[in-house]
């Protein structure tokens, strides 16, 4: 989108073009419009698949749409509230088992699909297999492959899907009297906080009507690991949530959602949502204050831009359960058709696979990064410096843990010793990668790029902003040599921070190519030690690996804000559900 200039009036005709698209159609969303709510995004959605999706964009989506069977009550991160299910097992109501091995969910009545036709216990059931055994490459399924079949995917010891998958999950979600019953292999104490955000319920006979798996034992590894639009449930809804999905404009980057008016609770007040992806800060901001936006995504830096606008509330000093702007290294970076590593080689115009895997090298890169420059410029001070995967306020988090410091002589020490010297003598080029839209990742890499350039003129690193829609594919294809990432935490237990960055099936390790046999046995001991004490020194050992290892720069632990105009009631903030439940909103 084209850049808009400062000033009420100062909109790009080509976001005046799209804004009045939206505004002069026929449902009349427009500014003062209080049945419709429009959210300027920064990111663009990726799917609209639930076993599928793993971004925060598309999850936000997915929160509208579908239900799981418990969510978060409120802003608690700790309490739980039925859903799809009538009631939340715990000791009390023996819905959980003494020994922390069986979960009883009875499954709630009257519930309707956006297609009119009503929820059953199979229909629960068939979401959650389904879950289990897509298991898609980089996906979410791990989150609950873990704890309820004790295993991180699904595949055998010939690295292809484990035929015995299905019949593990058959035996582990049952369907007993109108309930279902998911029997675990061992306590796994996060259990309800991950149901809260994943496993949400799709119609089973909509879902195989629209070719999706046919829940036979036989198929399923057709349905594997399938790729994006292959999905069923790629650009298509059928949920029980309290909006139902209008269209996916893809082209103008757009998601409009209407109103499910034969939602089993009173229906949502607003009849529609407008989701609008807009990268330029500018222009969300020139929303806002328009009020053409009801909330939009903005970064800390921004902030004094729309801090002043009238009739806009800022919501600041929020608690933020995230890895915020870590840098990834690749160990073994995907050379095929790669256009992020020059010439694939140590010549001066690219890198080889093989280029961070070299201890040294990281440790050249972490000390050129300017952490107090990225608080002071990027977060306008408000932050502190990251001291491992696990963010402040979350159980383990030590702050006394030593951190690689900015020095720039200390940099240059270890890319002189790097490859025997190699580097320092040939150099390198390299494109470094951010989500495009991200001024404060985009920040972090030009932090980087200066102070790494500024110690040898044979070293040039490249930044480049890629679409998320892309990105992910990319990604997940090994093609990127460094990238600035995030990590919302999916629920709030420290095993959600370190695991996908340091054990060797996580979400990034796996793809980078790290691996540490101790820093696995760390993960798994602490994720089903019960006691506080225990579980504390077992991850400050992890902080201490991944410092010493730096399969990762860690860079910020911040805190969040949100900018909603001052006519939306019932916004509330929960750090996991990050860009809100819009169930509760009404305007007026």
């Amino acid at each position: 989108m084209a850049r808009a200039r400062k000033g009420a009036q100062g909109l790009s005709w080509k976001y005046t073009v799209a804004i009045t698209t939206v505004l002069l159609s026929p449902a009349a969303w427009a500014a003062g419009d209080y049945n419709t709510f429009t959210y300027a995004m920064i990111g663009d959605v990726d799917s609209l698949d639930p076993a599928w999706e793993f971004d925060g964009i598309s999850h936000e989506i997915e929160y509208q749409l579908y239900e799981n069977l418990i969510f978060y009550k409120g802003s608690s991160t700790q309490d739980f509230e039925p859903r799809i299910a009538s009631a939340v097992p715990d000791l009390k109501n023996s819905l959980l088992s003494k020994d922390g091995l069986s979960y009883t969910f009875p499954i709630r009545k009257n519930v309707h699909f956006h297609d009119g036709s009503l929820l059953t216990p199979e229909d629960v059931k068939y979401s959650l297999m389904r879950f289990l055994l897509m298991d898609r490459s980089s996906g979410p399924s791990f989150l609950l492959l873990e704890p309820i079949l004790g295993r991180q995917n699904l595949a055998g010891p010939d690295g292809r899907p484990d035929p015995e998958a299905f019949a593990e999950a058959d035996r582990a979600l049952r369907i007993e009297g109108g309930a279902l019953v998911v029997r675990l292999k061992e306590p796994y104490a996060p259990l309800l906080s991950i149901l809260a955000g994943y496993g949400a319920i799709v119609s089973k006979a909509w879902t195989v009507g629209h070719g999706g798996w046919d829940a036979n034992a036989e198929s399923w590894i057709k349905y594997h690991d399938q790729g994006k639009q292959e999905a069923a449930l790629y650009d298509r809804a059928n949920g029980t949530g309290p909006f139902k999905l209008e269209r996916w404009d893809k082209e103008n980057k757009l998601v409009v959602l209407s109103r499910h008016e034969n939602y089993w609770r009173k229906p949502a007040a607003l009849k529609r949502l407008v989701f609008r992806t807009v990268s330029e800060p500018g222009t969300r901001k020139l929303m806002l204050q328009a009020g053409d936006a009801d909330a939009a995504m903005m970064e800390r830096q921004f902030l004094p831009q729309v801090a002043g606008l009238k009739g806009v509330r800022i919501l600041d000093d929020l608690p933020f359960l995230e890895v915020h702007n870590a840098f990834i290294f690749s160990f073994k970076i995907n050379p095929q058709a790669n256009p992020y590593i020059g010439s694939g080689k140590l010549d001066g115009r690219g890198i080889p696979d093989d280029f961070f895997s070299d201890i040294d090298v990281r440790k050249g890169f972490a000390h050129a990064f300017d952490y107090d420059a990225y608080i002071r410029d990027g977060y306008r001070g408000k932050g502190y410096r990251a001291r491992g995967p696990i963010p402040r306020g979350v159980i383990g988090y030590n702050s006394q843990q030593g951190v690689p410091r900015h020095d720039l002589e200390k940099a240059a020490e270890h890319f002189k010793k790097a490859r025997g010297g190699e580097i320092w003598e040939k150099g390198f080029q390299f494109t470094v990668v951010y989500m495009e839209g991200r001024a404060d990742r985009q920040l972090a890499c030009q932090i980087l790029k200066k102070n790494v350039e500024s110690l040898n003129p044979k070293f040039k690193m490249d930044i480049r902003g890629v679409q998320w829609s892309t990105y992910l594919s990319a990604y997940a294809a090994g093609k990127f040599p460094m990238a600035n990432v995030r990590w919302g935490m999916d629920y709030p237990d420290p095993h959600n921070a370190v695991h996908p960055f340091l054990h060797s099936q996580g979400y990034y390790a796996k793809v980078q190519g790290y691996a540490n046999p101790r820093a696995d046995a760390l993960i798994e001991k602490a994720k089903s030690e019960s006691g506080l004490a225990e579980r504390k020194a077992l991850y400050y050992e992890l902080a201490a690996i991944a410092n010493a290892e730096l399969p990762q720069i860690f860079t910020i632990d911040t805190v969040n804000f949100q900018a909603v105009r001052q006519w939306v009631k019932g916004w509330y903030y929960n750090p996991i559900i990050l860009y809100g439940y819009l169930y509760p909103i009404s305007k007026g």
